[in-house]
């Protein structure tokens, strides 16, 4: 009844943090949509393995999101690396190659 009457308000529970690319609900958002599947496809004549190994993290990661945000989110970030890290490579290579070439 007290807390009634002097008008506390119980404080919010905090916010998860979100892997980069995913909503609330542990799906991609538009944005992760597209940005995954060019990075992937980049990724895909760069290094076909490190693909392979991004999906089946991100599989993991959705099964493991209802019991395990902070591990589901782990695994989404280290997907989101897999296939990123070849691209980077590609491009400081190629750039590397057109500057001996040049």
């Amino acid at each position: 009844m007290t807390e009634a009457v002097s008008g506390a308000v119980p404080a919010a529970a905090p916010v998860p943090r979100l892997a980069f690319g995913i909503g609330p609900d542990g799906t991609y958002t538009r944005f992760g949509q597209a940005l995954a599947f060019v990075l992937g496809l980049l990724a895909t004549f760069a290094f076909l393995p490190l693909v392979v190994v991004a999906a089946l993290l991100y599989t993991r990661a959705e099964t493991r999101f209802g019991e395990d945000p902070a591990r589901a989110r782990t695994l989404v970030n280290w997907s989101w690396l897999s296939i990123t890290a070849p691209v980077v490579i590609a491009i400081a290579a190629a750039a590397v190659l057109a500057a001996l070439k040049g």
